[in-house]
């Protein structure tokens, strides 16, 4: 019996266009977006696959996510999260995840304002500065409703971790907010101590700054810390007088959340019907336009920095010129 031989494999057959072709379906299923979620499509969108509705989706479950947890929408967050090796294209991603928003949700990214220089130190380091920084590269989501639209049937608090809990920390953050913003946009803490004790809010701040446990802190102090945590209230100490002053400031979510708006609401809704409505309106006008003081000293700041700098430039400028006069 003659000995078999193995059938030679026809030469058109590669082992490596085998396994491309097995290979194949797999890299199909990776790019695919649709089969993509959030968390485990990061890989494909850290790359930066070119997908433009991806990540334009992805913008918006990000956006969704960080208000959620009261995280400011950082552009650096979206860069490496979202845009990777496609940063240029971050304007058209975010005017469209801007459309989906407004649309779907009801709500749009609206820019944090920045911090205000509030001590002679920061104003000085300000002053100082060689860069103006014009934005701050971050945005909080904000309602695009009618204000009609604009009712607890309709917009309740969120239901984690309860909606008791959220309803009391919503109230006792605009109480806050609007005590600061009607004391002229600076309430020392000595003073703000005294209205939240008058206000009974200690048992309220037990429950709801169970998320921040600092030992050695009162209750009061922690639901503080909170607010500050997410960027309602600001905490100030300022030592150019010799002594520490620590006065609370309005943080960049309290303005763009709350703002003037919110804290006329408030003081509508404890007031409720009064005798003489012009004369609520004339103190509500009187308190809040306080809070324009801060913003002309920094403005007369940056206006005094651009003049230094125009004489500076005007006389390096006259100084060349006498020189080239003179070799001549």
């Amino acid at each position: 019996m003659p000995p078999t031989r193995k059938r030679r494999a026809p030469a058109n057959e590669d082992p490596e266009d085998s396994d491309a072709e097995v290979r194949q379906p797999q890299r199909r299923r990776v790019s695919n977006p649709e089969d993509d979620d959030f968390a485990g499509g990061e890989a494909s969108i850290v790359q930066g696959d070119g997908n433009f509705d991806a990540m334009v989706k992805n913008m918006v479950r990000l956006a969704l996510a960080c208000e959620y947890s009261r995280t400011p929408i950082r552009r650096a967050d979206i860069t490496a999260k979202i845009l990777g090796t496609n940063a240029r294209q971050f304007k058209a991603v975010f005017t469209e995840a801007q459309t989906q928003l407004r649309g779907t949700f009801g709500m749009e990214m609206t820019e944090l304002p920045l911090r205000e220089k509030v001590t002679l130190a920061q104003r000085r380091a300000a002053q100082k500065s060689q860069t103006t920084q014009k934005s701050s590269g971050s945005w909080v989501l904000t309602s695009v409703l009618p204000q009609r639209f604009r009712q607890p049937e309709i917009l309740p608090p969120p239901q984690a971790p309860t909606h008791d809990l959220e309803s009391q920390y919503t109230g006792l953050y605009t109480f806050v907010v609007s005590l600061i913003f009607l004391n002229g946009g600076m309430l020392p803490d000595a003073k703000l101590e005294r209205y939240l004790k008058r206000a009974n809010v200690e048992d309220t701040a037990a429950q709801n700054s169970v998320n921040i446990m600092v030992s050695g802190q009162d209750k009061t102090e922690k639901l503080l810390r909170r607010m500050e945590k997410d960027a309602y209230i600001i905490k100030i100490k300022d030592n150019s007088s010799g002594e520490e002053a620590v006065e609370w400031i309005v943080g960049p979510r309290g303005k763009t959340e709350i703002g003037d708006t919110g804290v006329r609401g408030m003081v509508r809704q404890v007031y409720g019907e009064v005798d003489d409505p012009v004369e609520l309106e004339r103190m509500l006008e009187r308190s809040l336009g306080a809070n324009e003081a801060p913003k002309r000293r920094e403005e007369a700041a940056q206006s005094q920095k651009k003049g230094r700098r125009r004489r500076t430039a005007a006389r390096d400028g006259g100084d060349s010129s006498d020189e080239s006069s003179g070799s001549n």
